[in-house]
């Protein structure tokens, strides 16, 4: 009998924890972030990183980055939502978040005020619980309004309404005065002042209980009565189960500004875009992109500014910084091929620290700034740049888990004439922007007028006239083989060439074998001359002479005093044909040789043949061939463009 009940108690214990994936950073909203304070939680780590001041500049005194561990281990956090600086705070010392959890072990919820004191980093934490537990919250959803007064909770069973300096719970409501049918399932909230934009999934008929993704609009003074509009006019059948339970394909985003609210449709790839019309929301615009290589379009979303809307975009091979992009649109043109900017960028890229990593969760502030969480719970801290700046990777060493974005000055050929979180445009045809200035460029300096002699194309540094540029055939004929190939003939051609070319004259073989024999004949008619006038001594030097002349004889073998004269010149041209002959032969492989070559009169004499496999594509393969013009047509080619009269890269 013990050991069935500690059975029991055991597989009671492992399915209540199995509810919980610790690891998983996308589901929920464990990220919150406004100007003044940036919060995210780690269940798989205990802990909540928070950031004080994350936007700040160095020179101002930097971001204040502090932990704050979970008081136990029985917590799972759905979501959190930052207050920033304490209303009583003295010299801006006291911070405060807000954040919803479970009790693992019995499923109880609760909800939390989390203190920070900035100089030393002690925290406290006051929670207080919302039911007896029994079963788990899919979605616990928590949101602060813009005053930081109040927090706001809601599930599928219950909301309420937390005064966040009293500690006191004002409002508590059950589902069936919120919501209007007993089957909506809250996905994602943001809050207002007065009041919130709830996204989920609901149906408005209680027999067929078709579920469609929804926003509702509430009061907050009184939670209550929710007003519901349907997002998307499909009548697909949605499985409950996958509305229900966690699913993120079936998730959704909810962003507020002004009067306005975003709504993101991960599953449908969509963004939808509403009005508060007081006591219920009008939808303006739906936008449905679908981009061939992404993976998912649309579960954060977010306003960067009045106009613009920003979207996560997951295109695994889009570039080498990242697996995710965060797309900006213009709300009134909003189409596969003009997104305003995309983050990162070739301006501002990510460092290798990171591994291209995938983003969780963003989010961008009411100043728009922007925060991102990625999936290995790094983070990621972009402030907005003024127009003339951007913001770019701050590279750093240290081992940290937040990385900082910098202003950096627009680089040449480019420039910012107003204030976001995005990069630079490059300066239009026709203008210019040397990037050498002091201050941020606003706009790009006019080209000269005279567009036949300028070039000033796309993101130019400079106005360069073409007048002045020297032009360069960078055309390379394949190389031919000569007519003389063989060995032999090349000496023979070599050694018998006389050019009227002063170079070639100086190193001409037949010249210096010329000018030897021409010393030789002189030697020769003197020696004539000598044995004629009869001067003893002169016969004395004759004869030394001939003696000479005979031991260097290799025609007549040393038997004839003249064929040592006839030796001198064919030595010189023996030494002329082993000159050449060595110097040809170190002419190989010509991959190895730079120069031209000196030896000879024509200096681009290689020692090579060529000859070349190309054929026409349009000539019928044989069954042979094909298979290897397959392989060819399958390769990858590589194209380098290099830029030039630009700063870009």
């Amino acid at each position: 009998m013990f050991i069935c009940i500690l059975f029991l108690l055991t597989i009671s214990y492992h399915t209540s924890w199995c509810q919980y994936d610790l690891t998983n950073v996308v589901r929920g909203t464990r990220m919150s972030v406004n100007d003044d304070m940036f919060v995210s939680a780690s269940n798989a780590f205990s802990n909540f990183a928070v950031i004080m001041h994350p936007f700040r500049n160095i020179s101002a005194g930097g971001a204040i980055r502090c932990n704050m561990r979970y008081n136990t281990t029985d917590r799972y956090v759905h979501s959190v939502a930052v207050a920033g600086i304490a209303q009583n705070s003295t010299n801006d010392e006291h911070f405060i978040f807000v954040f919803a959890a479970e009790k693992m072990s019995t499923m109880t919820p609760y909800v939390c005020i989390g203190h920070m004191i900035k100089s030393t980093c002690i925290s406290t934490v006051q929670c207080t619980d919302m039911g007896t537990g029994g079963f788990s919250q899919e979605y616990f959803l928590i949101g602060v309004d813009s005053n930081g007064t109040f927090a706001y909770g809601f599930t599928n069973s219950f909301a309420f309404k937390l005064d966040i300096y009293a500690n006191s719970i004002i409002v508590n409501v059950t589902m069936d005065s919120v919501w209007p049918s007993s089957g909506f399932i809250p996905h994602a909230v943001d809050v207002a002042n007065t009041w919130a934009v709830i996204g989920g999934y609901g149906y408005f008929d209680d027999v067929k209980k078709n579920y469609a993704a929804v926003a509702c609009i509430i009061n907050l003074a009184v939670l209550i009565n929710a007003s519901c509009t349907s997002l998307t006019s499909e009548t697909t059948y949605l499985v409950p189960s996958n509305v229900i339970s966690y699913n993120e394909l079936y998730e959704l985003s909810v962003a507020i500004r002004g009067q306005r609210v975003v709504v993101g449709v991960h599953r449908l790839s969509t963004f939808v875009i509403l009005k508060n019309l007081g006591s219920s929301l009008n939808v303006t615009h739906i936008h449905t992109l679908s981009y061939a290589d992404a993976s998912s379009f649309g579960r954060v979303v977010d306003w960067a500014d009045d106009i613009t809307v920003a979207v996560l975009v997951l295109k695994p091979d889009e570039t080498s910084w990242s697996k995710s992009l965060v797309f900006f649109y213009d709300e009134h043109s909003v189409k596969l091929t003009t997104p305003l900017f995309t983050f990162p960028n070739n301006q501002q890229i990510l460092g290798t620290r990171l591994s291209r990593p995938s983003f969780a969760r963003f989010g961008i502030t009411s100043g728009g700034n922007m925060a991102i969480l990625t999936e290995n719970a790094d983070i990621l801290i972009i402030p907005f740049t003024p127009a003339g700046y951007t913001s770019t990777w701050n590279e750093t060493t240290e081992r940290v888990f937040v990385f900082y974005f910098i202003q950096k000055l627009c680089i040449g050929g480019t420039y910012k004439n107003r204030t976001s979180v995005g990069p630079c445009q490059i300066c239009p045809s026709g203008t210019r922007n040397s990037g050498t200035l002091d201050n941020g460029v606003l706009q790009c300096i006019s080209c000269s007028k005279n567009s036949s002699t300028s070039f000033c194309p796309l993101a130019s540094l400079v106005d360069i006239d073409l007048s002045t540029v020297p032009s360069y055939s960078q055309t390379v004929a394949y190389p031919e083989t000569g007519d003389t190939t063989d060995m032999e003939d090349l000496l023979l051609k070599n050694m018998f060439q006389i050019s009227s070319d002063s170079r070639c004259l100086v190193i001409s073989p037949l010249l210096w074998t010329l000018i030897a024999g021409g010393v030789s004949l002189f030697i020769l008619l003197l020696m004539i001359v000598i044995k004629f006038f009869g001067c003893e001594q002169c016969i004395k030097c004759r004869k030394k002479a001939k003696d000479i002349f005979k031991h260097t004889d290799i025609i007549g073998e040393g038997e004839m005093w003249a064929g040592g004269l006839a030796t001198l010149a064919i030595i010189v041209l023996v030494s002329f044909s082993y000159w050449f002959s060595i110097s040809f032969i170190r002419r190989y492989p010509i991959e190895d040789i730079n120069e031209p070559a000196t030896f000879t009169c024509d200096q681009s004499l290689v020692n090579a043949q060529f000859s070349s496999g190309l054929e026409l594509l349009d000539i019928p393969k044989s069954e042979e061939a094909q298979p290897i013009f397959d392989l060819l047509d399958a390769q990858i080619f590589y194209l380098t463009v290099e830029l030039i009269n630009t700063g870009l890269v």
